[in-house]
């Protein structure tokens, strides 16, 4: 099930990684937690929702496959690995190499190569035969792109990031979908291009630079995220805020913790510091003002974003709870011990650990309402 991680300002982005899915428990049946809005899936382990699919863990086979959000398989659990779907295909590991199926559970693509980052975006996916370079394919196989990097990344917004080598560390730059290189490598921690800027780091500070490579906002910041709704997240002596694309501060440092916006809300933490769990959160608008009080904790389950109307939290006390974009409870899950990932399409994945198959679909509340 996917995490919501306060943003990580610091980090470069990492290079390719096995999907990262929640670990398995053991009791009896949850329905009653969920309301009867939740559908049993007889699975110990699924993944988040991506493209209207999530992956499974068969334990008996120790093989993963793909649901539908209805619980149907359509994908069978025979890889070794999977990532998520997106645009349509999946990356899936069987043996050693990498290939890509649909959601058919057709192999489009079939398995031949050493790595995969993620999967496919703009149309192209990056893949690294054994002893080959990186390559960007089309999603019949063709090869569109050869890479001269030593570590590439998915297109967001219309860029990639790529890594050279230079003596023990690495230089980011990026390259469109034409494979041009429009930035060269010279950032020693960069982030993903999204609404035309994207967060670089020089001199041991972040600013931002549009696609041609041109500094927008000055370097300035000790972390800097991705935009988001026309804000973006940035880190200043220990303090987070909100900076827009001319560069302006909407909001000023002055939280120990911060998500990027969604649905015209952000979630930020009050009190206690950067480096810890104490302190409580609450959501922000546009403006910069709390339109839902701090009132939440993050010491046992993240705060989760708005999506479609909804957020996951957990109160002082423990208890999880569903809630709107202001801050009424929608549904109490009844349990300090059940995370409920982010709604796509009517549908999220939840774990009760309370019952054999705890791993369930619940329809959005709201949807339900109707």
């Amino acid at each position: 099930m996917k995490k919501w991680t306060t943003i990580v300002l610091a980090a470069a982005l990492t290079v390719t990684a096995a999907p990262v899915l929640p670990s398995a428990h053991a009791a009896d049946s949850p329905t009653s937690i969920v309301n009867g809005t939740a559908k049993p899936v007889s699975y110990e382990l699924l993944g988040g929702l991506s493209d209207g699919a999530v992956s499974f863990w068969n334990k008996s086979t120790d093989r993963y496959g793909f649901l539908d959000t209805n619980g149907k398989t359509i994908v069978t659990a025979q890889y070794n690995e999977v990532k998520p779907f997106s645009e349509g295909l999946a990356a899936v590991r069987k043996g050693m190499l990498w290939g890509f199926v649909d959601k058919k559970g057709k192999m489009v693509v079939k398995p031949q190569y050493e790595r995969v980052v993620e999967g496919f975006s703009g149309g192209l996916a990056a893949v690294k035969k054994t002893g080959g370079k990186w390559t960007y394919i089309d999603k019949t196989g063709r090869t569109k792109l050869t890479a001269a990097y030593d570590e590439v990344h998915e297109f967001k917004d219309g860029m990639a990031v790529v890594w050279k080598r230079k003596g023990a560390s690495y230089l980011g730059g990026f390259i469109d979908l034409t494979g041009k290189e429009i930035v060269k490598p010279q950032y020693a921690m960069v982030n993903v291009f999204s609404e035309g800027l994207a967060p670089v780091m020089k001199n041991g500070k972040w600013g931002y630079i549009d696609k041609k490579g041109k500094s927008v906002i000055k370097p300035q910041f000790d972390g800097a995220a991705p935009f988001s709704e026309g804000l973006a997240l940035f880190l200043q002596n220990g303090k987070y805020g909100y900076v827009n694309a001319k560069g302006k501060v909407v909001v000023k440092a002055q939280y120990t913790g911060g998500q990027p916006f969604s649905e015209g809300r952000a979630a930020v933490k009050v009190g206690g510091s950067a480096n810890d769990r104490t302190g409580k959160w609450g959501y922000i608008g546009v403006t910069g003002k709390l339109v839902i009080p701090a009132q939440f904790t993050d010491e046992n389950a993240e705060i989760g974003a708005f999506k479609e109307g909804v957020a996951f939290v957990q109160r002082a006390d423990f208890s999880k709870v569903l809630i709107d974009r202001f801050g009424r409870v929608l549904v109490d899950l009844q349990s300090d011990d059940v995370t409920v990932g982010e709604f796509q399409n009517g549908a999220a994945v939840v774990n009760a650990p309370v019952g054999p198959g705890h791993y369930y679909f619940m329809q959005n509340p709201l949807k339900s309402k109707k």
